[in-house]
Order: C-alpha cells, then structure tokens, then sequence
C-alpha cells in the first residue's frame, strides 16, 4: 500500500470515529445490546448477512462521495482485521471481548463503531 493511499485511508478513518463521537451514549448503548442479543441468538453467518445488506442498502442510497468513504472505511476495517487474523468465525465471547475493549479504549480517546 502506498503512502498517499495509507494516509488517505487514515483520514477516512479519523472522520468516522468523529461521526461516531456525534452518536449519543444511549443510541449506543442500544445498539450493542440489540446488536448482541441478535448476535447471541442467531450467530455470525446471520450477522454477516445483516451487515452486508444493510452496507448495500447505505451504498445504493447515499452521495458518491459519501459512498467513496464508506467503501474506505470499510477497506480499511478489512486490512485490520486480516492483521489481526480476526477472520476465524468469532463466538459470541470473542465479539463482545473486542467490542467491549474497543469501547473502553474509546471512551477515553475515541469511540468507534
């Protein structure tokens, strides 16, 4: 990866943990308990299905522009998983073990979706 494109996809990044900051603690808060339960109940195959059709619904939907950070955004969520080889089907525990770092982390320098 080029440095234009790493610094490219850092910036996209950054924009979105600021988007994220906009979102309030209690659409949060129900977020990761509708986003667990269903998780608990159904599985990452089913969660994977959600993601990928609600990406596509966004996608069909929004400016070129905003679809070019999207896409981004999501590219580079890809490389750091593939770093972290978290491509091996999670169970339940290993989702909410990394959400819930995440949070933490996040809540004292940047919370991220």
């Amino acid at each position: 990866m080029n440095p234009e494109l790493q610094r490219s996809l850092d910036n996209n990044a950054k924009q979105w943990q600021a988007l994220s900051l906009s979102i309030s603690l209690a659409e949060k808060t129900g977020f990761d308990a509708l986003h667990d339960g269903f998780f608990a109940t159904h599985g990452p195959n089913f969660m994977a299905h959600v993601y990928r059709s609600a990406i596509e619904q966004v996608l069909q939907n929004i400016p070129d522009a905003e679809r070019s950070k999207l896409l981004a955004a999501l590219q580079h969520a890809m490389e750091g998983a593939i770093a972290k080889h978290a491509y091996a089907l999670p169970t339940a525990a290993n989702c909410l073990a990394c959400h819930s770092q995440t949070l933490v982390v996040g809540r004292l320098e940047q919370i991220r979706l």
